[in-house]
């Protein structure tokens, strides 16, 4: 019988700390994949072993097992306070923000601050009794303070419960008007501590939003930043022009394109290729006129037309993009400090989608050469284009993970549209949500999370939704209006 992973990709959540006992301790807390066929038996002889080989080398253990998913870690985060132990009004928001962004994450569960033993001013003056907690099954504890009046700094204190260790202490400091922004690093530093992977709560995401999309002659469809758990709105663009398909480069410097409908001027109603400065939203064509008038020569004077916005090189020196010309797109490259545009495929097909490695050296891109849309992959000068995806359906919109690891991919098949992971060769494709519409895969800035747009049923608001790549943990950000194709930035944007 062939056996069926229930879930991969569980990454180890490592914990250490000095004990006077036995020296360096090392707390490992992993999920052990099960499968499907299996009998339960074999599974705990298989932990037994585990516990045995471990603990002969002075190892302590934490084992959870529930079907491949992580369960989420207990956590008990106490509102900061003064320096007195007084209540605090910007330490109880911070704390709540912190709270909402580690539940966020699937990983972490808040204890209900109405069962704490101990409360804040008891934690000021002498710090926690560990029993006061671990009776409460908090596997950690947070608390801390806040000072500074219009330039607040939060001291805090993460805690190993289970162990009765300090795991760390760390200060955060920022102007008042940035709370939130002090409560995402915050909460960043204890995901990265208990993980050992980066945060990404201090991170920002754009997207298309359209609004009186029921109305067509006052619709508007703009470009807008949010933070990645939907505070901070600022809008981008005016909605006068069509915007769409925002894209993250490095630096805080993206792209997007735009559409004129008026028509004017020899690039007609061409696609034209901003990029902006998401800090202070200045804009500047990115494909020059010139080139584009070149474009619209080669296509025998009709406009000419982009699927997607460019996806810039690591290093924010190139980026590729899709042209249509003569009815069928093709794979460009642009210098952008000469320049200078190469043309990486024919247009013999639809090629389309192209997106960098973050090595530079590969471009991986969508095409119909083989007849149907499959995934493919060339290197960066356009030599060795070869079809790595596996599956049925049609497949678009590829993207490679900040870790290199995995490639995220929409897939269209037996009518449902979804989202779903592959390995850079193409093996071990999982689709981890199916919806009535997904598409435009983005990962958010540590790889682990993947945001996405889509619409749940027919005639439903188009959402933003961030989703684990185990697929067992989702969740909708709240935006305004239909909001499509989000950009996630690849790292803190301001």
């Amino acid at each position: 019988m062939e056996q069926k992973v229930l879930a991969q990709h569980v990454v180890p959540r490592i914990y250490s700390h000095n004990s006077g006992i036995c020296g360096r301790i090392l707390h490992v807390v992993f999920t052990v994949q099960i499968t499907e066929g299996e009998p339960r038996n074999m599974n705990v002889i298989r932990m037994a072993l585990c516990l045995v080989a471990l603990a002969a080398n002075a190892f302590a253990i934490k084992i959870e097992i529930n079907k491949g998913k992580v369960s989420p870690d207990p956590i008990a985060i106490v509102e900061f306070y003064d320096r007195d132990g007084n209540d605090s009004k910007e330490g109880s928001e911070i704390a709540g923000i912190v709270s909402d962004d580690l539940q966020s994450s699937g990983l972490f569960i808040i204890v209900n601050k109405a069962s704490f033993l101990e409360d804040k001013k008891i934690l000021c003056s002498r710090g926690p009794n560990i029993k006061n907690w671990n009776v409460l099954n908090a596997r950690f504890l947070v608390y801390g303070k806040i000072s500074g009046g219009f330039n607040p700094s939060i001291s805090f204190t993460l805690v190993d419960v289970v162990a009765g260790t300090v795991m760390l202490n760390e200060e955060v400091s920022g102007k008042s008007s940035e709370l939130r922004g002090i409560a995402h690093r915050v909460a960043d530093i204890i995901y990265k501590r208990v993980t050992n992977d980066d945060g990404y709560f201090d991170s920002k995401i754009i997207y298309v939003e359209t609004s009186d999309n029921s109305n067509p002659a006052k619709r508007k469809t703009r470009l807008v930043q949010i933070d990645q758990d939907g505070y901070n709105r600022k809008t981008l663009t005016d909605g006068r022009s069509l915007a769409i398909t925002p894209r993250y480069g490095p630096n805080g410097v993206g792209a997007y394109i735009l559409y004129d409908d008026s028509g004017k001027g020899i690039l007609g109603k061409s696609a034209h290729v901003y990029t902006m400065n998401f800090s202070n939203g200045s804009s500047k064509l990115m494909i020059s006129k010139e080139l584009m008038s070149k474009l619209v020569k080669k296509n025998h004077g009709n406009p000419v037309q982009m699927t997607y916005a460019p996806r810039f090189s690591p290093d924010g020196q190139r980026a590729v993009f899709a042209l249509i010309i003569d009815g069928n797109s093709a794979i460009y490259k642009i210098d952008l400090a000469a320049n200078r545009l190469t043309q990486l495929t024919e247009h013999t097909c639809i090629d389309t989608s192209p997106c960098y490695s973050r090595d530079g050296k590969r471009i991986i891109f969508t095409s119909n050469r083989q007849g149907k849309e499959a995934v493919y992959m060339m290197n960066e000068d356009g030599s060795d284009a070869h079809k790595i995806s596996q599956g049925d359906g049609k497949y678009s919109q590829p993207n490679w993970s900040p870790r290199d690891d995995l490639i995220a991919f929409s897939k269209q098949h037996g009518g449902r549209f979804s989202i779903g992971v592959m390995k850079p060769d193409g093996s071990g494709e999982r689709l981890i949500i199916s919806r009535y519409m997904a598409e435009a895969p983005d990962w958010l800035l540590n790889g682990r999370y993947i945001a996405f747009s889509g619409e749940a049923r027919p005639g439903a608001k188009s959402e933003l939704v961030i989703i684990d790549i185990t697929g067992y943990h989702t969740r909708v950000v709240k935006t305004n209006g239909d909001a499509s194709y989000p950009a996630c930035s690849p790292r803190i944007a301001d």
